[in-house]
């Protein structure tokens, strides 16, 4: 996202028409100092954001979210991003939709490497498989047995939790996953509308810079 700021102070403006040399690099240093002073504030409001309007299961996600300068080109004036680190987060600003079959955990959150190598150790035992349930659902089960009472142990904690039951009988199926043919995701964030409400105080900082100049 792009925005651009329009200084409408005269003095501002007459500075401006002087530009070069040792001036140039006084209001490149002026114009950095103001968004530095904006970004950390910006960088906060953002994550307070994604915390209210997600469940976030590590800091990690949240600490992706940041603002900083962006002020390496000499021949540029200083700008601000607003982003993360992490690639996909962008589909929670705009909504979007995941195709190819995938197998969701059931009844909380497992991490995708840990959770691959559960399902593929149930496989290799022998130890799981698919049903239709009543709703038309394709759930990938498992059987509650002592030889694979370690892979199924989260499973089991989760489903007692989610089931409320205390005890779950061996031999007893214990649903895993569910095969989905796509994954659709709601937009949940608008870090973009946070931004631009910002630059009007964005804005005043740079122009106050540029009057001290004077």
């Amino acid at each position: 996202m792009k925005i651009s700021i329009r200084i409408d102070s005269v003095a501002a403006q007459a500075h401006l028409r002087r530009w070069g040399g040792e001036f140039r690099e006084q209001v490149r240093k002026a114009v950095a100092r103001a968004i530095a002073t904006e970004a950390t504030d910006i960088k906060q409001e953002v994550r307070e954001h994604v915390a209210g309007k997600m469940a976030v299961a590590k800091k990690s996600f949240l600490k992706g979210f940041t603002a900083k300068v962006l002020a390496k080109d000499t021949k540029r004036l200083p700008a601000l991003y607003v982003g993360s680190r992490i690639p996909w987060s962008g589909v929670h600003e705009t909504g979007g939709q995941i195709g190819g079959r995938m197998l969701i955990p059931l009844h909380g959150r497992v991490g995708r490497k840990r959770f691959k190598a559960q399902v593929a150790e149930l496989m290799r035992g022998g130890n799981a498989y698919f049903v239709k349930n009543a709703k038309g659902n394709i759930v990938l089960m498992a059987e509650n047995i002592q030889e694979h009472e370690r892979p199924l142990a989260g499973f089991k904690r989760r489903y007692r939790k989610a089931e409320g039951v205390k005890r779950i009988k061996r031999g007893a199926d214990v649903p895993i996953a569910v095969l989905v043919p796509r994954v659709v995701m709601k937009r949940r964030l608008d870090v973009r509308r946070l931004v631009a409400g910002r630059v009007p105080r964005l804005a005043a900082q740079i122009e106050s810079g540029l009057r001290r100049l004077a």
